[in-house]
């Protein structure tokens, strides 16, 4: 990168780093809005032709940040630092089942066994959200006046009201930049060898390039979840559904995350992936 300007406007990565890398598109790709459709009902697919394998993955997973979580401080820790090495295992499996390889647990484990880069990523998105955080918290205090006049009763509520359409205005697109920079991160880290800064980079111009298909996307999946909640409402059988769709939501996720990462990263006439 000999700009300085470029490198921030454009993720570079070097394509012959690696004999993987030949498999990426030199830069992400934009696709058409109705793929975020796609993605679901194709990732729905994948997740089919394996589905109690899957679902084993999806136990595993939930249970493990379960207990991790149980211990303070340094659970929610591990649980930040991991969850990228547990994406990949997903995407490990939902490549198998793409080239009609054989889909095991162990492939959920994998990664885990050189996590050196990914927890990398994890470290990353831990220290952009507490960066984002503090932003917000200052905001928020802000918002209020000063700690005496806190104290003495004295907030106004017409700068808290202010305070927070701010905050809201900061946290939402904030927040949603922080999503687009790693949710593909923890795949081209672990499938193409890219470095953790430019896979943050390449995720985020990515994502950003396909705003429409992943809003879409995230649309459709709403009003699903929101259709599903309805029924879980139901007394026994609401109960019933509700467990089955709390293991089969993160496969599923993963799975229509796959596909949209095959349509943004990957040259096709170039790799079986």
């Amino acid at each position: 990168m000999t700009n300085t300007a470029q490198s921030i406007a454009e993720p570079s990565v070097d394509i012959s780093a690696s004999a993987n890398d030949s498999q990426l598109h030199h830069e992400p790709q934009k696709v058409a809005a109705g793929r975020g459709l796609n993605w679901l009902t194709e990732g729905w697919a994948l997740l089919m032709k394996e589905p109690l394998v899957f679902a084993v993955m999806s136990v595993i997973s939930l249970v493990a940040i379960f207990i991790m979580s149980l211990v303070p401080f340094l659970g929610s820790l591990a649980v930040t630092l991991l969850w990228p090495a547990m994406m990949a295992g997903f995407f490990l499996a939902f490549k198998h089942a793409k080239q009609q390889q054989a889909v095991t647990a162990n492939d959920l484990f994998e990664p885990f066994k050189a996590p050196a880069s990914l927890i990398g990523v994890g470290a990353m998105y831990l220290l952009a959200s507490l960066v984002l955080l503090l932003v917000l918290g200052l905001v928020a205090f802000l918002s209020l006046g000063s700690i005496t006049a806190i104290m003495n009763g004295q907030i106004d509520m017409g700068r808290m009201a202010v305070g927070l359409v701010i905050l809201a205005l900061i946290a939402t697109p904030t927040s949603l930049a922080l999503a687009m920079a790693f949710v593909f991160a923890p795949v081209l880290v672990h499938e193409h060898q890219v470095p953790v800064i430019d896979a943050i980079k390449r995720s985020f111009f990515g994502s950003l390039r396909n705003i429409l298909p992943f809003i879409v996307f995230f649309g459709v999946f709403i009003l699903c979840s929101f259709a599903i909640s309805v029924l879980v409402a139901i007394p026994l059988l609401g109960w019933l559904l509700g467990i089955a769709v709390a293991i089969i939501y993160l496969p599923l996720f993963c799975g229509a995350l796959f596909c949209a990462y095959r349509d943004i990263f990957l040259n096709h006439d170039n790799t079986v992936l």
